[in-house]
């Protein structure tokens, strides 16, 4: 599924992302009308950060910087069957990934307050939605 994304940064930054990942979904109890799931997966991912010159966050001078990520997700759910043809779902899956693109090595992504940098970030999140079969 590609999902595009886009608001501010963690570094005050205007950000704009688009990601395209593949999940295998594997039932539990797949004759039930209420059931478990979990998923595995892995995807890429694109972002455009930029920041204008005159900006607060900006006080070196502009920014327009490309990066590239790939990654991975594993995780579990519940799929509700409402009737033949429709179900509800909602799972919560953990991620991790990292940047590939050509400025990765060079110049590090995340650096914190001691001075430590990396290209890795990572995190959880809850999705909630509903299936339509056919």
């Amino acid at each position: 599924m590609a999902t595009p994304a886009w608001g501010t940064d963690y570094q005050g930054l205007s950000r704009g992302e688009t990601g395209l990942t593949f999940n295998g979904l594997f039932f539990v109890n797949p004759r039930s009308r209420a059931q478990v799931y979990f998923l595995a997966g892995f995807g890429w991912a694109g972002a455009h950060v930029t920041c204008d010159s005159g900006s607060a966050s900006c006080p070196g001078g502009g920014i327009d910087q490309h990066y590239g990520y790939f990654g991975g997700q594993l995780g579990g759910g519940l799929e509700l069957r409402l009737a033949r043809a429709i179900a509800l779902n909602a799972d919560l899956r953990g991620f991790i990934r990292s940047r590939t693109d050509d400025l990765a090595r060079a110049q590090p992504e995340f650096t914190d307050a001691y001075g430590r940098t990396t290209n890795t970030s990572g995190g959880a999140l809850l999705t909630g939605g509903m299936t339509l079969y056919f």
